[in-house]
């Protein structure tokens, strides 16, 4: 018998160190991947000549190897035999050729197209690929059915793009001193480039001794690193903000010179919102010394006032200021404490060290590439947690106005725009508008379908001016068309690299009548989830060890673009997205206009010769070489030797790359987008514009309550979800190695509660419960912690799955999702902002009912949950 050959531990094969970049989350973090000499990957590094990343990589990324050899992955195209469609329902699927998969999709497409481009509902969402992602304005499909943007940021963009001109928003690990999170990981955990970030936070915390506060309901690691956790109620952020503007306003621990000099606050606003003009459309403003109005740019302006109350043109009127000032006549701390929880001694205090931190007092300045530039080394920085509320835009507002308040807005140490893709190195994110102010961007995505009656998408886009897209929304016009005046029927989805059945908020089994509605599914994927088992086709994709790329990823403190490059060869019947979209493109007599999308969303207009020409496909490898070049004229070659061209931001763009503009303080487009889309309503008689909400339009925010606050009394808790970084931005449970870390941590095991509000619910550690709230209900173990604030139910994202043959995934009893409204009434009127958090109640059980215990789902007993009095509730 032949002796057994002897072990060798994979990290001492010989072999050879590929530069390329992670696509774990959406980000771009670059690594460098060991390729063994026999073709096997065998470790993932970070690349330590990145200065984002810094060589530093999250569990995620180490992880992405078992995504590659995950035994699961669809290794070739797949044609679905079992008519019937459920959530445990066996698809039999049989193998097909790439011949007649892209016959039998190409095909249903081109009906659909030909009969209405409508009855096509995208669910795309590569978002390292933003051309893919855009594929469906080739054919002038406005229909949208994916979480991405909304879920997350769907107020937060758009209020980055009228603040900043930009995608989102970081403070300055460079100089900042005094740091707080609200609602976020950032720095710490989670959100933009969390390997990169912590690196970044870490060494100011290390070198320069910069201080971290955390607000949120729970002790999370951001909380748990910092000098101070201040536990806050969920959906309460926006009155907690508030309360801190209000002890800066009335204390006068504000930047007043920044307020007069960079942003609109003085500006003069009438009592029906909108700025005083003359006749030319110029804004006044009043004069102090002179005691006088004046335009916006007079050049004689003395001193410009932010209070007082005047009278211009006819017009009684208020500096925006003045306005602001008044909103927080009812936010002092003391008044918002039974609501925040937060004691005014802890929110005066707060207020306090913001102002003393930031440098106001000493008016101090820093010389920065010969630039003189105000130094503000304290922030207010946040994320979904603290704003993903109904309220959405007030509430991003409100955490921008601390910012505004302190002088802090996109200044050295301060509170930062972050450009999604810059696309050339040249390329500025800011631009002069009217009076004088920062032209502002809030469509950080694309262009939006206008305003349209009857409406040209399912889920009512045409009615949100400044929205994200509402993939909710989708549910409540199903559910009721005519109402809606839809006159068309969507029954053909196209999914890539989306989960949608997985993210929405609502109920599961209504989504899953709303899956059975379609006539034909086609999902793009790599792996099998809740939403693969919908389809009617699988068309395979290479994974990230497989296929090339270019991007930029909203990098915090760097730019340029990060090269993906395949390692090995497919390891099966795979292709890439590119030339699947293409093929389907060309099928369906679209690829010219599927090119010019492309060229008008990568930015290869700005260098005509990289543009995409008629009739002809692209591969990946000839994209990713295009936007290389069109960042900095460097070849294919190049960035295979260098893996990337990341540099630090350059500092122009960086620190106030609106010198002489005015920052939007006051948001007067609320006012004017507001009237127009209700003079829209009215004039084309849209039958619900009595209920639309309106009053959400507000230039300035407010305290106006959430609707969850005023959930039935018998739900006495808030539920709200959470991750971490091993959670962050997309699917992680079905691989093992992020499994194995996520269920050995109590916190992502249990639903957890306070043990003051355990024992007072007469609960313990491992009771089995059933919680509900006015739209759903879940099953679950209890865990206690003291780092919960006390009337929060916390659901870790890593329980939200639903049961099915997804490789391992550990079912929970249920889907946070579930527990969650999707209706108009729960959705930002502006935005189309969705809800995030939700009142539930919770009744003690002996034991897990028998469907759970015979190792079934929650959903495979949809049908008697819903039986009256035995499940789910709806008022």
């Amino acid at each position: 018998m032949a002796a057994n050959p002897k072990a060798v531990h994979n990290s001492i094969k010989p072999g050879k160190w590929v530069r390329s970049t992670c696509k774990m989350c959406l980000h771009s973090c670059t690594n460098l991947i060991h390729v063994t000499d026999d073709g096997v990957i065998n470790k993932v590094e970070g690349d330590p000549t990145n200065p984002s990343n810094r060589g530093k990589l999250c569990p995620k990324g180490n992880s992405a190897i078992m995504r590659h050899y995950d035994p699961n992955r669809f290794k070739q195209p797949l044609k679905r035999t079992n008519p019937e469609k459920g959530p445990n329902v066996d698809p039999m699927w049989e193998p097909i050729s790439w011949d007649e998969a892209f016959d039998i999709v190409a095909g249903k497409l081109k009906e659909a197209l030909e009969d209405d481009p409508r009855r096509i509902v995208p669910s795309i969402e590569d978002f390292q690929k933003m051309g893919v992602w855009n594929w469906p304005l080739a054919f002038g499909c406005g229909n949208f059915f994916q979480s991405g943007g909304t879920m997350c940021g769907g107020a937060y963009h758009p209020v980055n793009g009228y603040v900043h001109s930009a995608f989102a928003g970081a403070n300055d690990a460079k100089y900042c001193n005094f740091w707080l999170n609200d609602g976020t990981g950032d720095g710490f955990s989670s959100h933009l480039h969390a390997a990169a970030q912590s690196a970044w936070v870490a060494e100011a915390r290390s070198e320069r001794g910069m201080k971290c506060v955390t607000v949120e309901p729970r002790l999370s690691i951001s909380a748990a690193k910092s000098e101070q956790w201040i536990p806050i109620k969920p959906a309460t952020d926006r009155q907690f903000a508030l309360s801190l503007c209000h002890v800066l306003v009335n204390e006068n621990w504000c930047d007043f010179k920044f307020l007069r000099k960079d942003t609109n606050a003085p500006y003069l606003v009438s009592d029906d919102g909108y700025f005083v003009k003359n006749s030319e459309g110029k804004i006044y403003v009043w004069d102090t010394v002179a005691n006088q109005p004046k335009l916006w740019d007079d050049p004689t302006i003395g001193k410009l006032a932010l209070e007082g109350h005047y009278t211009v043109e006819g017009k009684a009127c208020r500096p925006a200021f003045q306005r602001f000032k008044d909103i927080l006549e009812d936010c002092s701390p003391e008044v918002m404490e039974p609501l925040t929880t937060i004691p005014a001694k802890t929110v005066r205090e707060l207020a306090k060290r913001f102002y003393d931190e930031s440098g106001i007092a000493q008016d101090l300045k820093i010389e920065i590439d010969g630039r003189i530039l105000p130094l503000r080394p304290a922030a207010y920085n946040y994320y979904r947690g603290a704003q993903g509320h109904k309220l959405g835009f007030q509430t991003n507002h409100a955490f921008k106005m601390v910012n505004f308040l302190i002088g802090s807005i996109d200044t050295p140490g301060g509170h930062m725009g972050v450009t999604l893709d810059d696309q050339w190195v040249d390329n500025s994110h800011v631009a002069m508008g009217e009076n004088g102010m920062l032209h502002p961007t809030p469509h950080q995505l694309g262009p939006l379908p206008p305003f349209a009656w009857p409406p040209t998408t399912f889920h009512l886009i045409n009615y949100f001016p400044v929205g994200v897209h509402p993939p909710h929304l989708n549910m409540v016009v199903f559910e009721d068309p005519e109402k809606y005046g839809v006159d068309f029927k969507p029954d053909t989805m196209v999914v890539c690299h989306s989960n949608p059945i997985w993210a929405m908020q609502g109920p599961r089994e209504k989504w899953f009548e709303y899956m059975r509605s379609f006539k034909f599914i086609v999902v793009v994927d790599i792996i099998p989830t809740e939403t693969t088992q919908w389809a009617d086709v699988i068309m395979p994709s290479n994974d990230v060890f497989e296929s090339w790329n270019m991007t930029m990823i909203e990098p915090p403190h760097t730019e340029g673009m990060c090269m993906r490059q395949p390692v090995t060869e497919p390891l099966y019947d795979t292709k890439s997205e590119e030339d699947i979209f293409n093929e389907l493109s060309e099928r369906l007599g679209i690829l010219d206009a599927y090119n010019e999308v492309q060229n008008m969303v990568l930015g290869f207009h700005h260098k005509p010769e990289l543009k995409l020409q008629p009739g002809t496909r692209y591969t990946d490898k000839e994209i990713a070489e295009r936007r290389g070049k069109l960042w900095n004229d460097k070849d294919l070659d190049w960035y295979i030797e260098h893996g990337h061209s990341v540099t630090e931001r350059r500092l122009d763009k960086w620190y106030r790359p609106w010198e002489g503009m005015r920052l939007h303080f006051y948001i007067e487009d609320m006012v004017t987008l507001r009237d127009d889309l209700k003079a829209k309503m009215e004039a084309h008689n849209v039958p619900f514009r009595h209920e639309w909400a309106f009053d959400d339009y507000q230039p300035l925010p407010t305290a106006r309550l959430d609707p969850v606050h005023e959930e039935p009394p018998e739900y006495d808790l808030y539920g709200m979800f959470y991750k971490d970084v091993q959670l962050n931005f997309g699917e992680s449970l079905s691989n093992p190695w992020i499994q194995d870390i996520v269920y050995r941590d109590p916190v992502h095991i249990a639903l957890m509660l306070n043990p003051a509000t355990a024992e007072k619910k007469g609960l313990k550690p491992m009771d089995i419960v059933k919680v509900e709230s006015p739209y759903g209900m879940i099953y679950g173990r209890i865990g206690v912690s003291q780092g919960w604030q006390p009337d929060t139910l916390g659901v870790s994202n890593a329980l939200s799955r639903t049961k099915g043959k997804l490789g391992g995934v550990k079912h929970a009893g249920g889907h946070f999702n579930d527990l969650l409204p999707y209706d108009l009434e729960n959705t930002d009127g502006v935005t189309g902002q969705p809800e995030t958090v939700c009142k539930v109640k919770i009744t003690k059980l002996n034991d897990w009912p028998q469907f759970l215990k015979d190792g079934g789902s929650v959903y495979d007993m949809i049908d008697e949950l819903s039986e009256p009095g035995k499940g789910r509730t709806h008022h």
